[in-house]
């Protein structure tokens, strides 16, 4: 934006979601990593990465699924086009979503519909949800949890009742992107994950961004788990060698115990920015801000505003990049998706948002 309108400052990106403590933790490890190498950058450019196969085998035990499961991804992205594109014909999705669920659809790709309601917090009614996708005769359905824009959690009793009872499908996408925001139950010391349900169920494939709870979009990392069969199949039909130098690098960091222990420190203290800001939003008595498990919140525009035009005078007033939801698919109304920052720039976001539509 910035560079195609160069008059434009952006001082707080709330359009971006992504943990910017996390960031800043990779940002420390790797400089460090080059003072005490100073070759490993150069090594970075020069060098191919390893193959998906040989990056998937060092980091099977750190998430938790067989190396032969797991899908190295550039970008979750890669791995939600590479499951629709060779292992479905009809994909069955929750409106609103993440949009390259559908934009991703080849032209011989039907694309059905699941309606969430804003009414309801945009929350999946399991029965109805079922017997929505056995309607559609879709034989691929995408459950998002938390889901994107409205950051709604799947509760894992309801998860696992829908998986139960669509397991004649081809193809469960479950994408987990958001979930280390959510409050779930889990061991200490572990990241919040539903990789278990693999085993549980085998038509069932998670999806994992790493830019969302990592900070790190500019380096292209995610990994999916599926079946071995379909792993060895995108391998041999041109995702052998799909990742870089950099996202390697990332991987081999997420693989040490002394970068999860930190990181995991620093996600707690983000968590408490996130409940304070929800906390903040819950007092607002003009906008509508949705209750949400991730790290974003989408906000109901008063009677005759336009979410675009708040977005322009946020921007405009306040140097503030914030995300206007009329292009979303199955999302009616004025809606405004923010990402919640750190806590100096959650205030000025809060003041903000109240100086323009309070």
């Amino acid at each position: 934006m910035q560079q195609a309108i160069p008059e434009i400052k952006v001082d707080i990106d709330a359009c971006y979601l992504s943990n910017p403590l996390a960031t800043d933790l990779f940002w420390s490890y790797f400089n460090a990593d080059v003072l005490a190498d100073p070759e490993l950058f150069k090594r970075m450019l020069e060098a191919y990465p390893s193959q998906n196969s040989a990056i998937a085998e060092r980091l099977s035990s750190a998430i938790g699924a067989n190396a032969d499961s797991l899908f190295i991804a550039n970008g979750a992205t890669e791995a939600i086009q590479a499951v629709i594109h060779n292992f479905s014909s009809h994909i069955h999705i929750n409106t609103p979503t993440f949009s390259p669920y559908y934009e991703f659809a080849g032209p011989d790709t039907r694309v059905t519909q699941f309606q969430l309601a804003p009414s309801n917090n945009f929350a999946v009614d399991p029965e109805e949800y079922v017997n929505s996708v056995l309607r559609s005769g879709a034989d691929t359905a995408v459950l998002i949890s938390p889901n994107n824009p409205d950051g709604h959690l799947i509760p894992d009793t309801d998860l696992e009742w829908i998986l139960s009872k669509l397991s004649m499908l081809e193809t469960i996408i479950v994408d987990e992107s958001f979930i280390h925001f959510a409050e779930r139950s889990k061991p200490a010391g572990e990241l919040p994950t539903l990789t278990g349900i693999t085993d549980q169920f085998d038509n069932v494939t998670v999806v994992k961004s790493m830019s969302k709870d990592f900070g790190i979009a500019g380096i292209r990392a995610g990994y999916a788990i599926m079946p071995p069969k379909r792993v060895a199949q995108l391998l041999n039909h041109g995702y052998l060698w799909n990742t870089s130098g950099m996202a390697e690098y990332f991987f081999s960091l997420f693989d040490r115990s002394d970068f999860s222990s930190r990181y995991l420190r620093e996600l707690a203290t983000y968590k408490t920015f996130i409940s304070k800001f929800t906390a903040s939003t819950s007092q607002f008595d003009f906008v509508q801000a949705f209750d949400t498990s991730a790290n974003f919140q989408l906000m109901k525009m008063p009677e005759q505003v336009s979410a675009e035009v708040a977005a322009a005078l946020l921007l405009l007033r306040h140097g503030i990049y914030t995300r206007s939801c009329g292009d979303k698919i199955g999302l009616d109304g004025e809606y405004l998706r923010v990402a919640i920052r750190t806590e100096s720039e959650n205030a000025k976001v809060l003041s903000a948002i109240t100086d323009i539509l309070g």
